[in-house]
């Protein structure tokens, strides 16, 4: 491989959960960084929430199997002589092994949260209590319009 290759794909900055790598963060915050960075949990009320897990959950696998494939591609191109060498080998079962463990760091919980009835964002097989990461109240505005006095409708706030 020419020194001054690249492989073509989109960089990010995102980082992955490994239990073998010293990360700079936990695999909590690892998710919570993943999932501030997904612009769509801004819909979640626009939706259901089975189609807001779904898709959450469809968009950090998209990004996992993006960075899977980047390095994959990367090992590839790096030890194509060597392909049949046993440590190379070794390296590829490892590999695999890593990309099924990083994938299974992104998979959200879908249990109901423990304060609400929306579903937890936690990662899943998490300890503790579930928790959709949101203030639990209801965003929408107050469906009893009629009992504010002529007044704006306030939010629900309701769980």
């Amino acid at each position: 491989m020419d020194t001054n290759e690249t492989i073509s794909g989109p960089s990010s900055a995102i980082i992955f959960y490994l239990s073998d790598a010293k990360a700079p963060m936990t695999s909590e915050e690892c998710l919570a960084s993943l999932r501030s960075s997904w612009g769509g949990r801004y819909n979640r009320f626009k939706n259901s929430e089975e189609a807001f897990i779904t898709a959450f959950n469809q968009h950090l696998l998209t990004i996992a199997n993006a960075r899977i494939g980047h390095v994959r591609t990367w090992l590839e191109q790096n030890t194509t002589r060597f392909a049949q060498h046993p440590d190379v080998r070794t390296l590829f079962r490892k590999f695999d092994e890593l990309a099924k463990e990083l994938k299974g760091h992104t998979v959200l919980c879908g249990a109901a949260c423990g304060s609400c009835s929306l579903f937890c964002l936690d990662e899943k097989q998490h300890d503790g209590a579930h928790n959709c990461h949101t203030t639990h109240k209801c965003p929408r505005a107050c469906e009893f319009s009629d009992q504010h006095d002529g007044l704006p409708t306030p939010a629900c706030d309701m769980p």
